[in-house]
């Protein structure tokens, strides 16, 4: 008997190996198109770690870095996108976008259409000044940077870091994380005076419900004028708060009536957020947003509302819309005063 295999018998063996070679081959393309290993530390030039992207962008598929990215001008454009790679299992994967950006210190209670519920965030308590909900998140740079100098800047706007999650949710407080490092990268790039401002939040504080309408807002003694209702229209409904742990409050009245009416009223002692609009010359109490000094510290005020509850005003007429909204931020403004031991007018 012959001591080497018969080749009938090695055929079955080469085949058993190239199998086992495949299966091994294909398992390594998936788990390194499927997974994170071997993969970055950092993305766009060291601005965000790879480690707080993942806990913000949380299922399968790669982190990389998506297209946009300058790195010739890394921090007056800054904008870095990370996202779970489509890879071999399907597509829609969880993808965010940190950029800077130029706005009114106050623009997230402003109603635009991107943040168009500000007391639905989270806000920081301690730390920086901003916010975040599960798919996007704001921090304020601090005073003293070079960027005062970037030609047509209005002297109203301030640097915003602002993250935005296109596709996919994730926890406020990771996507609050993954905004914090962005903002620090940015500040010191910037030649910001007072990054030390850019702490991390100590935790952030979500709304709370406040159905008490003769102290709307968990504001005492305020209550919506009789001008703000529309019987069968804008009538009186719930309200939502920001809770008291943070230092800026922001509260949505929800009317009941068609089209979901809504007034959103804001007010901060945050003095980052409070400086801020005092460089908008058009903040003031005729504009409903402004910013007033008191024993404690400046303290910003300010009203916004959404289209179906102005297109509801604008019903009765433009003078008769103008009434009520000022009605509505004189209520509220007197009201805030009194609890915070300001003066009043």
């Amino acid at each position: 008997m012959s001591d080497h295999t018969p080749r009938r018998r090695r055929r079955p063996l080469f085949a058993a190996l190239a199998g086992a070679l495949a299966l091994t081959a294909g398992a390594g393309l998936l788990l390194r198109s499927d997974t994170d290993v071997l993969g970055q530390d950092r993305f766009c030039k060291g601005a965000l770690d790879s480690a707080e992207a993942r806990a913000a962008l949380a299922g399968p598929g790669r982190l990389e870095q998506g297209h946009g990215y300058d790195a010739r001008d890394p921090y007056y454009s800054f904008s870095c996108t990370v996202q779970r790679a489509d890879g071999l299992l399907g597509a829609g994967r969880p993808r965010m976008t940190a950029e800077l950006s130029f706005d009114e210190a106050d623009f997230a209670f402003s109603g635009s259409p991107l943040w168009k519920n500000a007391s639905a965030g989270s806000y920081f308590v301690g730390g920086a000044t901003g916010a975040a909900s599960g798919t996007q998140a704001w921090v304020l740079l601090p005073s003293g940077c070079t960027y005062e100098l970037r030609p047509g800047l209005r002297h109203s706007q301030v640097p915003v870091l602002k993250l935005a999650m296109t596709r996919g949710r994730g926890e406020p407080v990771a996507l609050a994380k993954v905004a914090m490092s962005a903002a620090r990268h940015v500040a010191e790039g910037l030649g910001c005076q007072d990054t030390g401002m850019l702490n991390t939040p100590a935790r952030l504080q979500g709304p709370v419900d406040a159905d008490d309408p003769a102290n709307t807002c968990e504001v005492p003694g305020f209550r919506l004028p009789q001008a703000a209702l529309l019987p069968g229209k804008a009538e009186q409904g719930p309200s939502r708060v920001t809770g008291r742990g943070s230092r800026t409050r922001a509260c949505e009245v929800q009317l009941r009536g068609p089209g979901e009416p809504r007034i959103t009223l804001t007010v901060s002692d945050d003095p980052v957020l409070a400086r801020g609009v005092r460089r908008d010359t058009t903040a003031t109490a005729d504009n409903r947003r402004t910013v007033v000094a008191c024993p404690s510290g400046d303290l910003y005020v300010g009203m916004s509302h959404n289209d179906a509850y102005g297109d509801l005003l604008l019903d009765k007429g433009v003078d008769a819309s103008g009434r009520a909204l000022s009605a509505i931020f004189d209520a509220f403004y007197q009201a805030v005063l009194r609890d915070r031991g300001c003066r009043t007018g």
